[in-house]
Formats: C-alpha cells, sequence, structure tokens
C-alpha cells in the first residue's frame, strides 16, 4: 500500500512538472509570434465571469454607442473588463464625490479601448483622480485637463472636460481616450506581455510609416489632426485614437493606411467591424 501512494505521489510531481513545462513553453511560443506576426497562439481564460448590477449596465448603455453595438455575447465580455477594472483600481475625488456615474465612465472609455486587448489591464497605474474640473498642477506649475503621472501610478481627470469629451462624440476630443492611450504606450514598453509585445511592434511601425515626408505633408495638409498631435509622437498617437474612436470613416477616408495600422495596433475591429482578429 506505501509503495502504491509513493507511485500515485511521484505521478502527481511529474504531472505538475510536465504541466509548466507545457506553460512556460507555451508562453515564450506565444510572445515570439506575437512579436514576429503580432498574432497571438493562446486563448484568454478565466474561471468566472464577473457582472455588474442592473443600474451600472444601464450606465454602460446610456454613456457608450461602442457598448450599444456589441453583440450579446461581447457585452457580457464588456461588463467582465468593467467590473474587473473597478476591482483592480482604486478612485479618490478631489473636492468631488466618485459616484457610480463617474466609476462607470472611466472604467468604460479604458474597457472600450483595450477591448481588443487580450491582457488588458495595466500595471504602470493603480489609482484614477478626479477633479471637479481644470486643475493646477504643483509639479509642472500649469493648469491640467489631465494627465497620466507615471511617478503617482496614477491617471488624472477633471470630470467637467472628462464628460464634456465623451458627450460629443465626433469632435476627436475625448479626455479618457486620450490620457489612457498615454498609460497604453507606457504599458508597452514596461510591460513583457503578449498584448504588450504586440502594442509596441504596432507602434513603433506606425511611427516610422508616419515618419516618411510624403505621409508627413499629407497629414500636415490635411488639418485633420490638431496641431497638439504634432507635440511629440506620444501626443500623436494619442490624437489619432481620439479620431480613430471619434470620426472613424473620415478617418479611414482620409488615411486608410494609417487608419488600418492603428486597428492592427488596438487588434480592434470596433463599430465598423472590420476584419481584424481580437486578442
Amino acid at each position: 500500500m506505501g509503495e502504491v501512494i509513493v507511485i500515485l505521489l511521484l505521478l502527481m510531481i511529474v504531472l505538475v512538472f510536465a504541466v509548466l513545462i507545457f506553460y512556460f513553453f507555451i508562453n515564450i511560443l506565444d510572445y515570439f509570434l506575437a512579436s514576429l506576426f503580432g498574432r497571438p497562439l493562446r486563448l484568454p481564460f478565466r474561471w468566472k465571469t464577473k457582472k455588474l448590477s442592473l443600474s451600472q449596465s444601464s450606465l454602460l448603455h446610456h454613456y457608450f454607442s461602442f457598448y450599444r453595438r456589441l453583440s450579446p455575447k461581447r457585452r457580457v465580455e464588456f461588463e467582465h473588463r468593467v467590473a474587473h477594472f473597478l476591482e483592480v483600481y482604486e478612485f479618490h475625488g478631489r473636492d468631488f464625490e466618485i459616484t457610480e456615474e463617474v466609476r462607470m465612465l472611466v472604467a468604460g472609455t479604458y474597457v472600450m479601448l483595450t477591448f481588443g486587448f487580450r491582457d488588458y489591464l495595466a500595471n504602470v497605474f493603480e489609482r484614477i483622480i478626479v477633479y471637479p474640473e481644470v486643475y493646477y498642477s504643483n509639479i509642472t506649475e500649469q493648469y491640467h485637463k489631465g494627465e497620466f503621472n507615471p511617478a503617482m501610478r496614477a491617471v488624472v481627470f477633471s470630470w467637467a472636460d472628462l464628460l464634456e469629451g465623451h458627450s460629443i462624440e465626433n469632435d476627436n476630443l475625448n479626455l479618457g481616450i486620450h490620457e489612457f492611450t498615454h498609460v497604453l504606450q507606457r504599458n508597452a514598453y514596461q510591460e513583457g506581455s503578449t498584448t504588450a509585445s504586440i502594442f509596441k511592434r504596432h507602434f513603433d511601425a506606425l511611427m516610422e510609416f508616419v515618419k516618411h515626408p510624403n505621409v508627413q505633408h499629407q497629414i500636415v495638409e490635411s488639418k485633420y489632426f490638431r496641431e497638439y498631435a504634432f507635440t511629440n509622437e506620444y501626443e500623436f498617437l494619442a490624437v489619432v485614437i481620439e479620431h480613430y474612436y471619434e470620426t472613424p470613416n473620415e478617418f479611414r477616408a482620409q488615411f486608410p493606411n494609417l487608419f488600418k495600422k492603428v486597428s492592427r495596433m488596438l487588434n480592434s475591429a470596433h463599430a465598423l467591424q472590420l476584419p481584424e482578429n481580437r486578442i
């Protein structure tokens, strides 16, 4: 009897090691394929789908046309990610009350932006700080509508400007998308996940594309992107992605190649149902 138990224990140990080695191999292969081809190998996996309350789902339905256009199955995924976001990140108000409306608008914006990602949560921030309106920063000695502060591991918003940017869906100004894009840029260069690798690979390719003189000339002459986009490559991407979500048809009509590259970087078919795979 004792020998049987020993054999069973040895078999269990061998099985555990075999699973760990297989998992390690799959992750290495997955990362290699993502870096090389921009496509992942493994699929997302979770034990349980998180759910929102009826009032929370109603807020998503009210604020996000992106959410309303999703199939019932994809809405379940969207809600799961929003619920997960709310569990992971802290919310703090500065002379401002954090309501459920605030939490859902912020979380929904982030999930919309990362809906094509498999590993969608970023480790470069921990908290959301919300002011009632434009606030003064002692660090920059300037007034801000929003910012991503890596040192504080915080994303900061003026609620008035966040809400205004979201309420007007076609003015190419969306504070939430803009600041969360900076988060994804930072995360892509700090994290080693497959999703981060894909984002970085496509971001580098996109910047190489737009640095071509002919493309630069076309972008500047079109005056489609506001001047702030040309501050640096990070602001350029943030502004470009605001346009991608707010006026996608015009974007694709004017700059089809740039639009395609952004779509690949976000791995998102979003409202236009582009033929892109999802991570």
